[in-house]
């Protein structure tokens, strides 16, 4: 495997079955290279703004702090029935029922849409950093031109929600 940079249309992207041999090939894979790069640009933009909801929906209470997955609304308001005789609590009192709100539910819900973003956005640049390693100049540039294109395209976006962060 050559070191540098080279000017040819014979290149193996990623996988032993994406070798590409002909020009058209290679114009082919250039478009898909460019596209990837674009998405992940957006993916950026998209991960801001959501991580702008998700830190507007997040919980101020410590008791909403976890939303139970099997439960509705309307189930976690009702008082725990849990038998507290296990546990005696030495002035007589109960503890008070974990209160758990539709808001404390969206914000997992947003979080953990952040969470797979997250992941699925470092598993898109490394796949552009191993399509920049095939040292392919063409494939090169369609990253350089991929990542031009989509900060342009996704820049107006950034502004569609107010900032609380600062990233």
């Amino acid at each position: 495997m050559q070191m540098h940079f080279i000017f040819s249309d014979n290149v193996t992207l990623l996988f032993d079955f994406w070798t590409v041999q002909t020009l058209a090939g290679l114009m082919l894979s250039f478009m898909v290279v460019l596209l990837l790069t674009i998405l992940y640009e957006i993916s950026k933009v998209w991960k801001s703004n959501l991580l702008t909801r998700v830190l507007q929906t997040l919980p101020v209470t410590p008791d909403s702090a976890f939303c139970p997955p099997l439960l509705s609304d309307t189930e976690a308001d009702l008082p725990s029935t849990s038998d507290t005789s296990l546990t005696p609590d030495p002035l007589g009192e109960t503890p008070p029922a974990v209160q758990f709100s539709s808001s404390s539910c969206r914000w997992w819900f947003l979080h953990s849409s952040l969470a797979l973003l997250h992941t699925a956005q470092v598993f898109l640049g490394y796949v552009l950093m191993l399509c920049v390693m095939s040292y392919n100049v063409a494939i090169f540039l369609a990253v350089v031109l991929g990542s031009a294109l989509g900060y342009y395209v996704a820049f107006p976006l950034l502004a569609r929600y107010p900032k609380p962060h600062s990233l």
